[in-house]
C-alpha cells in the first residue's frame, strides 16, 4: 500500500491574500511514488530557463530575461496536458450546500484536494502545500514585476490571481515586457496562464457549465502559483473559466502552492514593540473589530513560522543547450510568426 496524502485544516493567518473560504494543508509523504518528480513539473536550465512537462511532454518554455527586462513563453505540442478527473454532473448535485459560503467551498475543497492526492499521474511532489479558496483582485490593484533579481526574494507569499480572461488568450509565442508599467493588465504579476487552447464556445463542456454559472453551482477552477513567473497556472477547469466569462460571473478559484516553513527568531525587543503598539491602538476604544484586529496583529507578529510559497524546479537533461534545441525543433515542427528580435533572443 502507497503512503497516503496527510490532509489538515490550513490555520494561516497571514496569507495576505483576499481569501473566499476555508483551506487545507496537503502533506505529501517522501516515500513511494512521492520520491520521484510528478507527472506535471517545472524543469529549470541555466539562464533562467524553465520547461513545465506533464507526462514527458512540453506544455511550455519560458526563458526569463537576466535582468527581469522581459520573460517569453512558448507553447508545446502537448495533445493532453496533466489534468484532474473530470467533474461529473452527479459530483456537482453532491455539493448541496448554498454555492459561496464556507460549507460549500469546504465540500469542494476536500473533493478536489483528494483528486490531486491520487499518486496516479500526480501534480504534488513531497512536502508541504496549501489549497485555499481565493478572490480575484482587479487587474488595477495587481502588482508590477521586480526590476532585477536583487530585488526578488527568495520565499514570499502567493500574490494575489486576476484576469481570468488572460485564460482565453493562447499564443504559441509571446515576450512580455516586465519592466513596462503601462503593460497590459493580464500579463502583471498574478495573472491567469492557460495550460491549453480554450474550447470553442459552442463545445458541449462550455455550454453545461453556462448553466452552472447561471445558477452560481460552478465547480472550483484549480489554479496552481509558480513563484518565479509570479502568475497561476489553470491546472483543471479552463471550459468553467470559459463559462464563466460567458456569462458574465467571476470563477470560484482555488488556489494551490508548496508551502515553504520558516522558523523565526524569538527577539523580545520586537515582542515589547508589539505590545505597545498594541496597547496604543486599544486606547482609541475596545471595539469588536477592533480587538480582532489587534488580535490578528499579535498572532502573526509572535508567530514563531513564517509561510510562504517555493515553486520546486528539477535540472533539465541536457542543460540550456537541450532546451535551445527542444524549442527550435518545437517551431520547425508547427511553424509560427514571431517579430525576429524576440525570437533571437528567446532562442
Amino acid at each position: 500500500m502507497h503512503p497516503s496524502v496527510a490532509f489538515s485544516v490550513d490555520d494561516t493567518e497571514d496569507w495576505g491574500l483576499p481569501l473566499a473560504g476555508p483551506g487545507l494543508l496537503l502533506d505529501v509523504p517522501g516515500e513511494g511514488p512521492w520520491r520521484h518528480p510528478p507527472s506535471l513539473h517545472v524543469e529549470a536550465a541555466p539562464g533562467y530557463r524553465l520547461r513545465l512537462s506533464s507526462g514527458g511532454q512540453a506544455l511550455f518554455w519560458v526563458r526569463i530575461d537576466p535582468w527581469w527586462d522581459r520573460c517569453g513563453f512558448l507553447q508545446g505540442n502537448a495533445s493532453t496536458p496533466w489534468a484532474l478527473p473530470a467533474v461529473s454532473a452527479a459530483e456537482v448535485r453532491e455539493v448541496a450546500h448554498a454555492p459561496g459560503t464556507d460549507r460549500w467551498w469546504e465540500a469542494w475543497t476536500w473533493r478536489l484536494g483528494r483528486a490531486l492526492a491520487r499518486p496516479e499521474h500526480p501534480v504534488l511532489h513531497a512536502g508541504r502545500w496549501c489549497l485555499r479558496p481565493l478572490r480575484a483582485i482587479p487587474a488595477s490593484k495587481s502588482c508590477h514585476y521586480p526590476i532585477s533579481t536583487m530585488e526578488w526574494q527568495f520565499g514570499q507569499p502567493p500574490l494575489p490571481p486576476h484576469s481570468p480572461e488572460g485564460v482565453l488568450r493562447f499564443e504559441r509565442f509571446r515576450v512580455e515586457a516586465w519592466s513596462s508599467y503601462g503593460a497590459p493588465a493580464e500579463i502583471r504579476t498574478g495573472a491567469m496562464m492557460p495550460l491549453r487552447a480554450p474550447s470553442p464556445e459552442d463545445d458541449g463542456r462550455v455550454k453545461s457549465w453556462r448553466k452552472r454559472a447561471r445558477d452560481g453551482t460552478l465547480p472550483p477552477v484549480v489554479l496552481l502559483y509558480v513563484d518565479l513567473l509570479m502568475k497561476w497556472l489553470v491546472l483543471d477547469g479552463h471550459d468553467r473559466v470559459h463559462a464563466a466569462l460567458l456569462e458574465g460571473v467571476p470563477p470560484p478559484l482555488l488556489g494551490l502552492w508548496p508551502v515553504h516553513e520558516e522558523v523565526l527568531p524569538a527577539l523580545p525587543e520586537k515582542y515589547d514593540g508589539i505590545m505597545r503598539a498594541a496597547e496604543h491602538h486599544l486606547r482609541a476604544g475596545e471595539t469588536p473589530s477592533l480587538v480582532d484586529r489587534v488580535n490578528r496583529m499579535l498572532l502573526v507578529n509572535y508567530a514563531q513560522r513564517r509561510r510562504s510559497t517555493v515553486t520546486r524546479g528539477w535540472p533539465l537533461n541536457g542543460g540550456a543547450d537541450a532546451w535551445r534545441a527542444e524549442v527550435l525543433a518545437s517551431r520547425r515542427r508547427c511553424p509560427f510568426p514571431a517579430d525576429a528580435e524576440d525570437w533571437e533572443w528567446f532562442a
